[in-house]
């Protein structure tokens, strides 16, 4: 039987108390939940969708192109002589495995595969949420270990703190204490600890989750924390949906374009699509879309009467002949 691995606490303590690792791996966890937001079939085997939506997720961007008879997914820089619109039109690559360094012409060397149409990829928005969360969750952390005190011991001399700290150290332990002189209980004084902090914990409890929810809506994932603390209705649940998607379907339409583009280059037949909870999402709103569309049309049926012009003008005729 394998021995069993026990991990120490202060290892573990780490990636809450040590910011930069807080913040990686944030960062990590991120860039694995997003590589589950598109699918792709089709691809060659010199492009990995692991690697592509990596670049694409952190770089922003992509060039596609052909080195050696064999299509690769190649990340660089933007510059050249900019368009009449203002974009870039050369793509430089120094790319060490292939031996090569060179500026390709966008869109007659290779096709530019967008993340985003502002080519900004993923990672400002995981920086700032990352910044966000790893400062809630410390002051949760830290207003957690503050919410133990209850007491506070204060001693006048060294001799006597080294007695109060042995003390301590042994009831939080498990193991019972004796203290075994005199001048100890003369000189150490109890004081109440201020508890006002621990009224904080239910609001940064809430300051997490609010940050959470926050990003996971920016990436077009919907949550369930509620500000209203009460239930929703099919309304208010719909418009949040909606509000998921516009920076989703931005990088889903991106990688569309750019998929019918290199299909029709190198005669590929490569498909993207949603994945995973992200599929769902857009299938729940175009289902409750539909069926609101539907409510709405049976609603306008039943309130709306229309008589035929026919029985309109027999009316009005009878209505003359009795007036006379």
């Amino acid at each position: 039987m394998a021995k069993e691995k026990y991990y120490k606490y202060a290892q573990a303590q780490s990636y809450v108390k040590n910011k930069d690792m807080a913040i990686t791996t944030f960062i990590n966890n991120t860039l694995d939940k997003l590589q589950e937001m598109f699918i792709y079939s089709g691809l060659p085997e010199t492009i990995p969708q692991a690697e592509l939506e990596r670049i694409l997720f952190t770089n922003g961007h992509a060039f596609i192109t052909e080195i050696n008879g064999k299509i690769y997914a190649l990340s660089g820089t933007l510059g050249g002589e900019i368009d009449e619109y203002n974009r870039p039109t050369l793509y430089s690559v120094a790319n060490v495995a292939l031996n090569l360094s060179k500026s390709f012409h966008i869109g007659v060397d290779g096709v530019l595969m967008r993340n985003d149409y502002m080519l900004t990829g993923i990672m400002p928005i995981v920086y700032k949420y990352g910044a966000l969360l790893v400062e809630a969750e410390l002051s949760l952390y830290t207003s957690a270990i503050l919410s133990r005190i209850q007491l506070l011991i204060s001693a006048p001399d060294d001799k006597t703190k080294a007695s109060a700290d042995l003390f301590i150290d042994k009831i939080i332990n498990g193991d019972f204490a004796v203290i075994a002189e005199m001048p100890f209980f003369d000189g150490v004084k109890m004081q109440n600890a201020p508890v006002g902090h621990s009224k904080y914990i239910t609001q940064f409890i809430e300051l997490v989750q609010y940050f959470k929810a926050s990003f996971l809506h920016e990436i077009g994932l919907n949550s369930n924390f509620n500000m209203k603390r009460e239930h929703l209705n099919d309304e208010e649940i719909l418009l949040n949906v909606d509000a998921l998607l516009p920076f989703a379907d931005n990088m889903y339409h991106s990688r569309l374009n750019a998929v019918n583009e290199i299909n029709k280059r190198y005669g590929l037949n490569i498909v993207v699509d949603y994945n995973s909870a992200w599929k769902t999402t857009h299938e729940e709103r175009d289902k409750a879309t539909e069926n609101a569309e539907t409510d709405t049309g049976e609603i306008i049926t039943k309130e709306i009467d229309i008589q035929p012009e026919q029985e309109i003008n027999e009316k009005g005729d009878e209505n003359n002949e009795e007036s006379q």
